[in-house]
């Protein structure tokens, strides 16, 4: 079994009944997204994580593994199928259209109330305006609460393996930035940091040399002459060898936006892992993602509506399988998150070469990580591995009539 397969089975695992005969999938990341680690002095931490999820939670995947997200918005295409939403006439007689027309008037009447609630309590960061999202367990953006559940695979390769116990692949590919086809475009754009690995890490603080003086007996006394008055100045040697760490903006925007260029523009050099065993290690939770303002009793009445001026399934049509090519055909539900990555192989000096320009091992992120003398890629940082993803219902049910007149 391929190793990437292998994590996937465990996620899967987590759930009692699986979620092969549901509405559920589990896509992974390109590239671990790597969340912005806060203040924990911060009185506003609990804000701050929110502005975070919002930002990650208002993207729309595709139905496959890995994920891939377009650039349309969650809530502008819910706010476009309740808003376009009308009751169809053609459904009923006499005797029952009214009670129903009542359902359905009911039904969007709610939807529509919590979008304009939603929109009122928005979140506004640098990079725009995102509808409120929560995640439960509340604490998951602290690396020290007591919600984080430990896991490791090993494989050390026997040279002659039963077929019943075939060792697990360490296939994982090194991705890297190709810097000869970065495009001038792609480049003023994101301001030349596409040239730097640091925007795909986490770092609250960036170390940064500044000059300070020295202790005061060392002082030196200059005269300055002003006119026919001598003023004595006391000049300070400066030691330009201390570090002050010093607030680096929140990158998270940048590196969604980054990682979609890059699959976009086809940037991203992959190159397959040469390690011929491995112990891999880190820590889980999963987060249950809230949004109060997504009311879904128009999906339960679908077939009382159609959208105006759009066809059948325009949104989705209820498939989990690649023939879903609908703008609102599924959305995420819950986040995988890790932290405390540790990769201990027994690496090819090509491998080592990889680790220090890379920005991920497979769906790992390892921006600005580097294999240490202990054989040992490690990322502490808490990143977004993965994502579980609810298909939506066939949506609308019916074109709009006055599509074929």
């Amino acid at each position: 079994m391929d190793f990437q397969a292998k994590l996937q089975e465990f996620f899967l695992s987590q759930f009692k009944d699986g979620l092969e005969e549901s509405k559920l999938f589990i896509a992974f990341e390109p590239i671990g997204c790597m969340i912005d680690e806060l203040d924990p002095n911060d009185p506003q931490i609990q804000t701050r994580a929110n502005e975070q999820l919002s930002i990650l939670a208002e993207r729309l995947p595709a139905i496959q593994e890995s994920m891939t997200f377009g650039t349309s918005r969650l809530t502008d295409l819910l706010e476009t199928l309740v808003y376009s939403s009308t009751f169809r006439e053609d459904l009923f007689d006499d005797a029952e259209r009214e009670d129903y027309r009542t359902i359905f008037s009911r039904a969007k009447a709610e939807a529509m109330g919590k979008l304009e609630k939603g929109k009122r309590a928005s979140v506004v960061t640098a990079s725009g305006s995102y509808f409120l999202v929560t995640g439960h367990p509340e604490a998951w953006y602290n690396k020290n609460a007591a919600i984080w559940t430990s896991k490791s695979f090993s494989q050390k390769f026997p040279e002659k393996a039963d077929e019943q116990d075939k060792p697990i692949s360490f296939n994982l590919k090194w991705n890297r930035i190709d810097q000869s086809r970065l495009t001038t475009a792609v480049e003023t754009k994101f301001e030349g940091i596409v040239t730097h690995k640091g925007i795909f890490n986490n770092m609250l603080f960036h170390e940064q040399k500044v000059k300070k003086p020295l202790n005061h007996k060392f002082l030196r006394t200059k005269r300055l002459q002003m006119g026919s008055q001598a003023i004595n100045l006391q000049a300070k040697p400066m030691l330009s060898s201390e570090i002050n760490p010093t607030m680096v903006k929140p990158l998270l925007s940048k590196r969604i936006a980054l990682t979609h260029q890059l699959h976009k523009e086809k940037l991203v050099v992959q190159e397959q892992s040469q390690a011929d065993g491995y112990e891999l290690s880190f820590d889980y939770c999963m987060v249950n993602l809230q949004r109060d303002w997504f009311d879904r009793s128009l999906l339960h009445y679908a077939k009382l509506w159609y959208a105006k001026a759009l066809e059948k399934n325009f949104f989705s049509n209820g498939l989990k399988d690649s023939s879903n090519q609908g703008e609102l055909k599924c959305i995420t539900t819950a986040m995988i998150l890790v932290k405390n990555l540790r990769i201990r192989a027994n690496w090819s000096q090509q491998d080592i070469a990889n680790a220090g320009d890379s920005i991920s091992l497979g769906f790992f992120n390892v921006a600005d990580s580097q294999i240490n003398s202990k054989n040992e890629l490690i990322n502490p940082g808490i990143q977004a591995l993965g994502w579980i993803c609810e298909v939506m219902p066939a949506l609308p049910y019916s074109s709009d009539p006055k599509l074929f007149e």
